[in-house]
């Protein structure tokens, strides 16, 4: 259906037209209006006599649509018909087809002084000086270049200067260059001096290398001096640095690294750790490398120090230099030296070290050398801590036994030359640093690191299926695990310590193991009261206390550095509070182990002894005896057990037996330890249905991933 046609659109007979487009008029000539033929008069009553009355009774008649525009409200005749005068809206309309204050037809000229506030010509025609509205904007066909309140040119032309607004913009066709308040040029144009913008950007196709404020040139181009951006960021230099040969990039990674370390802040290893994970892009023999070098530096940090009093640049840089010389040689470090460096290196390595003190060769501190000075063959044994540790191995007994395990490794890891431990029945010992973390049988929990001396501890603790058995203090849970798979995954282990990192570190462990039977345990301290009530319950308690550390220095050499004898004295009061604790844990007849890994009697055997003085109803066993029940080739000295890095191949370890005295129980003190068992809330075991107890509220660990540094170091 077609939309109906207005009046004002509806065109006109063939025969009113006079056959001239609505362009082919002259200016100014207005159009005639056409009269409509009349309409049929219609029946009285209809609604012709009803538009009569509303026509004579309205007060304010609108004006037709085609009615000469300019007039009041008045009469409104037909529909085209003309309006009386006098009779219009007070504040009349002109009309569209009317020029305005008489405004002509289209394209004609306005007069002046008609019109709103001014003649308005036709379109394209010029608007008379003065007589615009104060605002109004120019014709569109007016010359431009002028603001408000003056003549604006045609399109393209030239603004007068300084008539323009004060911020206008400049025309299109201007010329550009120019910011507001002068002219603009054409595009790629230069820009008047003074007129752009204090911070306009430069044209488009203006010469490039300018800032704001100037021109800006084609890339690569100069910018001209003090023209650039106020607020602009410099350009990074470019710099050809020439690329450092291998020997110069070993010395500044090595260089680096001990940079932290020897600061203190950090063990060794996790300082070495984080700085191997800060720089992912090197290989896996450039970590060996730059380990190796770190850790030689370490073991020998007294004599190396010494060395380097005598050469020239960081000492840190000299001593990098000894840690490559001895473990790469000296001729990879050739392209690294100068000649001063290369000199002083030759002048050193021509040094006797026989002639140096005991402590100096053997880089120790003194009151680590007085101390180990008092031990059998001293010489041998410093030389040993100094030596790199071998890898040691043991195999999980719930999954695989060790002859197998050793078959299998000896295939697909031969260069790593695997052999049987001599002592250990579950050991396996290998050369080099394996990245052992990625291996199938370690994903799948099938072997572990733990070093010899460590696991010949779990021979001393003996454990047995089914019973309830301590390790005091657990740590990474290297003893635990072992413990644990010897009891066939039966009974209650519990791990307790005072870090709940370090338990973090160990739950993985326990995952991949395959037990159930282990309840880890965060404790505050040697008092908790999860402690107390397991008193009188274990059947075994090991103990394998903090110390010094001084019999792993093979693997942690960092610890001769750190240690001092006020500390040493702080240990001796924390092991003793420890084991006064653990020994309230174990029931009548059943087994204490006391163990560190620490090579002085302070920590030793005069810990041991002062126990027993003070716990009568503990009687001493004889250690030996008991390893040497199980390994044949094994010759202690008892009652304690002492290894030695120089004569057992291990890391120094220590240990002492204990076993309570059975007594007579009486009733009383029966139905009181019923009552407490009944009182006691028990932990849950790791995923085991054997030891069905409720839990206890644990701290909440994370777990956490080898670090770089465990890699190189069996765990205990």
């Amino acid at each position: 259906m077609s939309k109906p046609q207005s009046p004002r659109s509806r065109p006109a007979a063939a025969g009113e037209r006079d056959g001239r487009s609505f362009f082919s008029r002259p200016k100014g000539e207005a159009r005639v209006a056409q009269e409509r033929a009349p309409r049929p008069e219609r029946a009285a009553g209809g609604r012709e006599g009803r538009s009569d009355e509303r026509r004579d009774s309205r007060p304010t008649p609108r004006p037709s649509y085609d009615a000469p525009r300019g007039e009041g409200r008045g009469e409104r005749g037909s529909f085209g018909g003309d309006r009386r005068e006098g009779s219009g809206r007070p504040t009349p309309r002109p009309s569209y087809d009317a020029p305005r204050g008489e405004r002509g037809s289209y394209g004609s000229e306005r007069r002046e002084g008609q019109g709103h506030g001014g003649e308005r010509g036709s379109f394209g025609s010029d608007r008379r000086e003065g007589y615009g509205r104060p605002d109004s904007r120019p014709s569109y066909g007016a010359s431009r270049g002028e603001g408000r309140g003056g003549e604006r040119g045609s399109f393209g032309s030239d603004r007068p200067e300084g008539q323009g607004r004060p911020d206008s913009r400049p025309s299109h066709g201007a010329s550009r260059g120019e910011g507001r308040g002068g002219e603009r040029g054409s595009f790629g144009s230069d820009r008047r001096e003074a007129f752009g913008r204090p911070d306009s950007r430069p044209s488009y196709d203006a010469p490039r290398g300018e800032g704001r404020g100037g021109e800006r040139g084609f890339p690569g181009s100069d910018r001209r001096e003090g023209q650039g951006r106020r607020d602009a960021a410099p350009q990074k230099p470019q710099f050809n640095r020439p690329r450092l040969s291998y020997a110069a990039s070993r010395i500044d990674q090595v260089q680096r690294v001990l940079g932290e370390i020897l600061q203190w802040t950090y063990p060794a290893d996790a300082a070495l750790s984080h700085w191997l994970r800060g720089h992912p892009g090197l290989g896996a023999r450039d970590r060996s490398e730059v380990a190796e070098a770190v850790y030689d530096v370490l073991r020998h940090l007294r004599r190396y120090r010494q060395f380097g009093e005598s050469g020239v640049g960081p000492a840190s840089r000299r001593l990098a230099i000894l840690g490559l010389a001895a473990t790469l040689g000296t001729e990879a470090l050739r392209e690294g030296l100068d000649a001063a460096e290369a000199e002083w290196l030759q002048r050193v390595l021509q040094i006797d070290l026989a002639t140096l003190p005991r402590a100096v060769r053997g880089s120790i501190p003194d009151w680590l050398d007085e101390r180990l000075g008092a031990m059998e063959s001293p010489e041998t044994l410093i030389e040993a801590l100094n030596r790199q540790a071998s890898l040691d191995l043991r195999v999980n007994p719930l999954k695989v036994e060790r002859d197998a395990m050793l078959a299998e490794l000896q295939q697909s890891a031969g260069r790593y030359e695997p052999v049987p431990m001599p002592y250990s029945p579950w050991g396996i010992r290998m050369e080099g640093r394996p990245a052992i973390n990625r291996w199938p049988q370690f994903e799948n929990g099938s072997i572990e690191v733990q070093d010899e001396g460590s696991q010949l501890l779990a021979l001393l603790v003996a454990p047995r299926r089914g019973e309830m058995i301590i390790d005091f203090c657990a740590g990474a849970g290297g003893k635990t695990l072992l413990l644990g798979a010897l009891m066939r995954s039966t009974g209650r282990l519990y791990a307790f310590d005072v870090s709940a990192a370090r338990l973090a570190r160990a739950k993985p462990r326990f995952a991949r193991s395959g037990l159930s039977n282990v309840v880890p345990v965060a404790i505050d301290s040697e008092n908790d009261a999860r402690v107390k009530r397991l008193a009188g319950k274990a059947q075994r308690v090991l103990v394998d206390a903090p110390c010094s550390g001084i019999g792993t220095l093979r693997r942690n050499p960092d610890l001769k550095w750190r240690q001092h004898p006020e500390s040493l004295a702080e240990l001796g009061q924390l092991q003793e509070r420890i084991l006064n604790s653990a020994a309230r844990c174990v029931a009548p007849g059943g087994r204490l182990v006391y163990a560190t890994c620490s090579l002085l009697a302070e920590e030793n055997e005069v810990q041991a002894d002062r126990f027993l003085a003070s716990h009568p109803d503990f009687e001493r066993v004889d250690a030996a005896e008991i390893l040497a029940a199980r390994c044949d080739n094994l010759k202690l000295e008892g009652p304690y057990v002492q290894l030695r890095p120089d004569l057992h191949g291990t890391d120094g370890f220590f240990a002492a037996v204990f076993e309570r005295r059975k007594k007579a129980v009486t009733a009383a003190e029966g139905e009181a330890e019923a009552q407490s068992d009944a009182e006691a809330p028990h932990e849950e075991g790791v995923g085991t249905a054997e030891a069905p107890v409720a839990q206890e509220s644990l701290e909440p660990v994370a777990s956490e991933a080898f670090s770089e540094a465990d890699q190189a170091r069996p765990a205990s």
